[in-house]
Protein backbone atom coordinates (compact mmCIF):
# COMPACT_ATOMS: atom_id res chain seq x y z
CA UNK A 1 0.00 0.00 0.00
CA UNK A 2 1.53 3.34 -1.17
CA UNK A 3 0.99 6.09 1.33
CA UNK A 4 -0.30 9.63 1.22
CA UNK A 5 3.24 11.01 2.23
CA UNK A 6 5.04 9.14 -0.80
CA UNK A 7 2.73 9.93 -3.21
CA UNK A 8 3.08 13.25 -1.97
CA UNK A 9 7.38 13.14 -1.72
CA UNK A 10 6.83 11.35 -5.42
CA UNK A 11 4.81 14.37 -6.48
CA UNK A 12 7.67 16.76 -5.31
CA UNK A 13 9.65 14.74 -7.92
CA UNK A 14 7.23 15.61 -10.96
CA UNK A 15 5.98 11.75 -10.78
CA UNK A 16 2.49 12.17 -10.74
CA UNK A 17 -0.33 9.55 -9.17
CA UNK A 18 -2.60 8.98 -11.73
CA UNK A 19 -6.24 7.76 -11.36
CA UNK A 20 -4.97 3.79 -11.91
CA UNK A 21 -4.33 2.91 -8.31
CA UNK A 22 -0.35 1.57 -8.47
CA UNK A 23 0.70 3.50 -11.73
CA UNK A 24 2.38 7.27 -12.14
CA UNK A 25 3.36 9.25 -14.63
CA UNK A 26 6.71 10.76 -14.68
CA UNK A 27 7.21 14.05 -16.40
CA UNK A 28 10.94 15.30 -18.19
CA UNK A 29 11.82 18.59 -18.72
CA UNK A 30 12.60 19.99 -22.09
CA UNK A 31 15.39 22.65 -22.26
CA UNK A 32 13.17 25.84 -24.11
CA UNK A 33 10.84 23.33 -25.45
CA UNK A 34 13.10 21.31 -27.27
CA UNK A 35 14.92 17.92 -26.91
CA UNK A 36 17.50 15.55 -29.56
CA UNK A 37 16.97 12.99 -31.05
CA UNK A 38 19.09 11.14 -28.85
CA UNK A 39 17.05 11.96 -26.00
CA UNK A 40 14.11 11.12 -27.99
CA UNK A 41 15.27 7.46 -28.71
CA UNK A 42 15.36 7.18 -24.83
CA UNK A 43 12.10 8.43 -23.96
CA UNK A 44 10.84 6.17 -26.15
CA UNK A 45 12.80 3.02 -25.36
CA UNK A 46 11.72 3.92 -21.62
CA UNK A 47 7.59 4.37 -22.72
CA UNK A 48 8.49 1.11 -24.25
CA UNK A 49 9.78 -0.95 -21.45
CA UNK A 50 8.46 0.35 -18.48
CA UNK A 51 4.86 1.74 -19.95
CA UNK A 52 2.47 1.17 -22.71
CA UNK A 53 4.77 2.85 -25.42
CA UNK A 54 3.82 5.95 -25.53
CA UNK A 55 4.43 9.59 -24.10
CA UNK A 56 2.79 12.93 -23.97
CA UNK A 57 3.54 16.38 -23.98
CA UNK A 58 2.26 19.09 -21.46
CA UNK A 59 1.39 22.53 -22.10
CA UNK A 60 4.65 23.47 -20.69
CA UNK A 61 6.43 21.19 -23.43
CA UNK A 62 7.69 19.12 -21.07
CA UNK A 63 7.00 15.25 -21.65
CA UNK A 64 5.11 12.76 -19.39
CA UNK A 65 5.33 9.03 -19.60
CA UNK A 66 2.19 7.11 -18.11
CA UNK A 67 1.97 3.71 -16.82
CA UNK A 68 5.05 3.18 -14.58
CA UNK A 69 4.28 0.71 -11.79
CA UNK A 70 5.50 1.84 -8.66
CA UNK A 71 7.89 -1.12 -8.46
CA UNK A 72 9.35 0.57 -11.65
CA UNK A 73 9.51 4.28 -10.31
CA UNK A 74 13.64 4.18 -9.28
CA UNK A 75 14.67 2.04 -12.24
CA UNK A 76 12.84 5.04 -14.43
CA UNK A 77 14.51 7.68 -12.46
CA UNK A 78 17.85 6.07 -13.39
CA UNK A 79 17.32 5.21 -16.66
CA UNK A 80 16.56 9.15 -17.25
CA UNK A 81 19.36 9.73 -15.34
CA UNK A 82 21.59 7.94 -17.30
CA UNK A 83 20.31 9.21 -20.96
CA UNK A 84 20.98 13.37 -19.44
CA UNK A 85 17.43 13.37 -19.22
CA UNK A 86 16.27 15.37 -15.69
CA UNK A 87 12.42 14.86 -14.35
CA UNK A 88 10.43 17.36 -12.06
CA UNK A 89 8.67 20.43 -12.51
CA UNK A 90 5.98 20.55 -9.69
CA UNK A 91 5.52 22.28 -6.43
CA UNK A 92 5.66 25.93 -5.25
CA UNK A 93 8.77 27.05 -7.37
CA UNK A 94 9.25 28.19 -10.69
CA UNK A 95 8.11 25.66 -12.88
CA UNK A 96 9.01 24.24 -16.43
CA UNK A 97 10.02 27.76 -18.32
CA UNK A 98 8.34 27.94 -22.15
CA UNK A 99 9.88 29.39 -25.31
CA UNK A 100 8.44 29.21 -28.74
CA UNK A 101 9.87 28.77 -31.70
CA UNK A 102 10.69 32.39 -32.29
CA UNK A 103 14.43 31.18 -32.77
CA UNK A 104 13.38 30.05 -36.15
CA UNK A 105 10.58 31.08 -37.10
CA UNK A 106 10.19 34.43 -39.65
CA UNK A 107 8.33 36.02 -37.74
CA UNK A 108 10.31 35.90 -34.10
CA UNK A 109 12.10 39.16 -33.23
CA UNK A 110 14.17 37.67 -30.81
CA UNK A 111 16.41 34.30 -29.48
CA UNK A 112 13.22 33.40 -27.79
CA UNK A 113 15.03 29.63 -27.41
CA UNK A 114 18.51 31.17 -26.18
CA UNK A 115 17.22 33.39 -23.95
CA UNK A 116 14.85 30.95 -22.09
CA UNK A 117 17.82 28.72 -21.97
CA UNK A 118 19.74 30.84 -19.93
CA UNK A 119 17.15 31.89 -17.80
CA UNK A 120 16.34 28.22 -17.29
CA UNK A 121 19.53 27.47 -16.14
CA UNK A 122 19.01 30.99 -14.10
CA UNK A 123 16.12 30.35 -12.33
CA UNK A 124 14.08 26.93 -12.77
CA UNK A 125 12.70 24.88 -9.76
CA UNK A 126 13.09 28.51 -7.39
CA UNK A 127 11.31 28.52 -3.97
CA UNK A 128 8.62 31.07 -4.15
CA UNK A 129 5.55 31.64 -2.49
CA UNK A 130 2.99 29.75 -5.15
CA UNK A 131 3.95 27.99 -8.68
CA UNK A 132 5.55 30.38 -11.02
CA UNK A 133 5.10 30.27 -15.20
CA UNK A 134 7.97 32.51 -17.02
CA UNK A 135 7.25 31.92 -20.98
CA UNK A 136 8.92 33.70 -23.56
CA UNK A 137 6.93 34.51 -27.38
CA UNK A 138 8.57 36.50 -30.06
CA UNK A 139 6.62 38.14 -31.61
CA UNK A 140 3.11 39.78 -31.06
CA UNK A 141 1.33 36.26 -32.72
CA UNK A 142 2.14 35.31 -28.75
CA UNK A 143 1.55 31.56 -29.96
CA UNK A 144 2.65 30.04 -26.45
CA UNK A 145 0.19 32.97 -24.51
CA UNK A 146 2.92 35.08 -22.41
CA UNK A 147 0.01 37.21 -21.02
CA UNK A 148 -1.45 34.33 -19.41
CA UNK A 149 2.00 33.52 -17.43
CA UNK A 150 3.36 34.88 -14.24
CA UNK A 151 6.04 36.49 -16.24
CA UNK A 152 5.22 36.78 -19.91
CA UNK A 153 7.69 38.15 -22.37
CA UNK A 154 6.75 39.08 -26.19
CA UNK A 155 9.15 40.40 -28.84
CA UNK A 156 8.36 43.91 -30.18
CA UNK A 157 9.34 46.18 -32.82
CA UNK A 158 8.92 49.79 -32.85
CA UNK A 159 8.41 51.98 -35.91
CA UNK A 160 9.23 55.54 -37.16
CA UNK A 161 7.66 56.75 -39.93
CA UNK A 162 9.43 59.51 -42.69
CA UNK A 163 6.35 60.65 -44.49
CA UNK A 164 8.32 63.16 -46.76
CA UNK A 165 9.60 59.25 -48.33
CA UNK A 166 6.66 57.43 -48.19
CA UNK A 167 5.13 57.35 -52.09
CA UNK A 168 1.75 55.51 -51.01
CA UNK A 169 2.40 51.92 -53.05
CA UNK A 170 0.49 50.31 -50.44
CA UNK A 171 2.48 47.52 -49.25
CA UNK A 172 2.92 48.09 -45.61
CA UNK A 173 -0.92 47.43 -45.57
CA UNK A 174 -0.73 44.27 -47.32
CA UNK A 175 1.36 43.05 -44.31
CA UNK A 176 -0.93 44.84 -41.48
CA UNK A 177 -2.76 42.36 -40.05
CA UNK A 178 -3.90 44.89 -37.46
CA UNK A 179 -5.97 47.23 -39.76
CA UNK A 180 -3.00 49.30 -38.43
CA UNK A 181 -2.04 51.13 -41.56
CA UNK A 182 -4.81 51.28 -44.66
CA UNK A 183 -5.26 53.22 -47.45
CA UNK A 184 -7.68 56.19 -47.65
CA UNK A 185 -8.05 57.72 -51.15
CA UNK A 186 -4.16 56.76 -52.32
CA UNK A 187 -3.21 58.31 -49.01
CA UNK A 188 -1.81 55.93 -46.51
CA UNK A 189 -3.12 56.29 -42.93
CA UNK A 190 -1.81 55.11 -39.14
CA UNK A 191 -3.85 54.54 -36.84
CA UNK A 192 -1.37 54.42 -34.09
CA UNK A 193 -3.79 52.29 -31.12
CA UNK A 194 -4.35 49.87 -33.11
CA UNK A 195 -0.36 48.63 -34.02
CA UNK A 196 0.82 45.30 -32.07
CA UNK A 197 4.41 46.96 -33.23
CA UNK A 198 4.93 43.30 -35.10
CA UNK A 199 7.97 45.26 -37.60
CA UNK A 200 6.42 43.94 -40.70
CA UNK A 201 5.91 46.76 -42.46
CA UNK A 202 9.15 47.98 -41.68
CA UNK A 203 10.47 44.99 -43.43
CA UNK A 204 8.54 45.71 -46.86
CA UNK A 205 9.10 48.79 -46.63
CA UNK A 206 11.26 49.94 -49.78
CA UNK A 207 11.57 53.68 -49.81
CA UNK A 208 12.62 54.40 -45.97
CA UNK A 209 9.17 55.92 -45.13
CA UNK A 210 9.02 53.31 -42.60
CA UNK A 211 12.09 51.97 -40.49
CA UNK A 212 12.67 50.49 -37.65
CA UNK A 213 13.31 52.38 -34.13
CA UNK A 214 14.11 49.94 -31.66
CA UNK A 215 13.76 46.15 -30.94
CA UNK A 216 12.76 44.91 -27.30
CA UNK A 217 10.72 42.82 -25.64
CA UNK A 218 7.27 44.15 -23.22
CA UNK A 219 6.95 42.26 -20.14
CA UNK A 220 3.61 41.16 -18.50
CA UNK A 221 2.79 40.23 -14.96
CA UNK A 222 0.42 38.51 -13.55
CA UNK A 223 -1.13 36.25 -16.10
CA UNK A 224 -2.45 32.88 -15.45
CA UNK A 225 -4.67 30.74 -16.59
CA UNK A 226 -7.00 27.85 -14.65
CA UNK A 227 -10.74 28.16 -13.04
CA UNK A 228 -9.50 31.93 -12.99
CA UNK A 229 -8.05 33.27 -15.33
CA UNK A 230 -6.61 36.53 -15.54
CA UNK A 231 -4.43 38.38 -18.79
CA UNK A 232 -1.56 40.00 -17.31
CA UNK A 233 -0.39 43.64 -16.72
CA UNK A 234 2.23 45.44 -19.01
CA UNK A 235 5.33 46.95 -17.21
CA UNK A 236 5.87 50.14 -19.06
CA UNK A 237 9.31 49.63 -20.54
CA UNK A 238 10.65 48.07 -23.08
CA UNK A 239 13.85 45.71 -22.87
CA UNK A 240 16.64 44.49 -24.25
CA UNK A 241 17.27 41.07 -24.71
CA UNK A 242 20.54 41.61 -22.36
CA UNK A 243 18.53 43.01 -19.67
CA UNK A 244 15.69 40.37 -18.82
CA UNK A 245 17.61 37.58 -16.02
CA UNK A 246 18.84 40.71 -14.26
CA UNK A 247 14.94 42.43 -14.79
CA UNK A 248 13.39 38.60 -14.00
CA UNK A 249 15.61 38.57 -10.12
CA UNK A 250 14.40 41.95 -9.81
CA UNK A 251 10.42 40.92 -9.83
CA UNK A 252 10.83 37.86 -8.26
CA UNK A 253 12.49 39.60 -5.53
CA UNK A 254 9.75 42.11 -5.32
CA UNK A 255 7.12 38.98 -5.45
CA UNK A 256 8.91 37.38 -2.45
CA UNK A 257 8.83 40.81 -0.34
CA UNK A 258 5.08 41.85 -1.42
CA UNK A 259 3.57 38.66 -1.75
CA UNK A 260 2.11 35.99 0.74
CA UNK A 261 2.51 32.35 1.11
CA UNK A 262 0.02 30.62 -1.41
CA UNK A 263 -0.61 34.12 -3.43
CA UNK A 264 0.88 33.81 -6.97
CA UNK A 265 1.94 37.16 -8.73
CA UNK A 266 -1.75 37.89 -9.82
CA UNK A 267 -3.10 37.71 -6.82
CA UNK A 268 -0.27 40.12 -5.37
CA UNK A 269 -1.44 42.53 -7.97
CA UNK A 270 -4.78 41.99 -7.41
CA UNK A 271 -3.97 42.96 -4.24
CA UNK A 272 -2.10 46.38 -4.80
CA UNK A 273 -2.04 47.11 -8.45
CA UNK A 274 0.03 46.96 -11.26
CA UNK A 275 1.51 50.68 -9.90
CA UNK A 276 2.59 49.88 -6.98
CA UNK A 277 4.10 46.51 -7.92
CA UNK A 278 6.01 48.54 -10.98
CA UNK A 279 7.00 51.07 -8.32
CA UNK A 280 8.80 48.64 -5.76
CA UNK A 281 10.18 46.76 -9.08
CA UNK A 282 11.82 50.14 -10.38
CA UNK A 283 13.47 51.00 -6.77
CA UNK A 284 15.30 46.99 -6.63
CA UNK A 285 16.06 47.89 -10.64
CA UNK A 286 18.04 51.23 -9.36
CA UNK A 287 19.65 49.70 -6.67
Amino acid sequence: MITQNEIAALKAQGILAQQQEGYFSIRILSRAGNFTSAEFQTLAEIAKKYGRGYLGETTRLAIEIPWIAYSDIEAVKSALTAGGLVYGGTGKKIRPLVACKGTVCQHGLYDTQKLCSVCHDQFFGRDLHAKTKITFVGCPNNCAKANTNDIGLVGQSYVQFDWNACINCGKCTKVCRAQSLTMLNQKLLWNERKCVNCGKCAQVCTTGAITEEVRGIAVYLGGRMGRGYRFGDRLTDLYAAEEVPNLIEKILETYLELGKDGERIAAVLDRIGINAFEDFLQERLGE
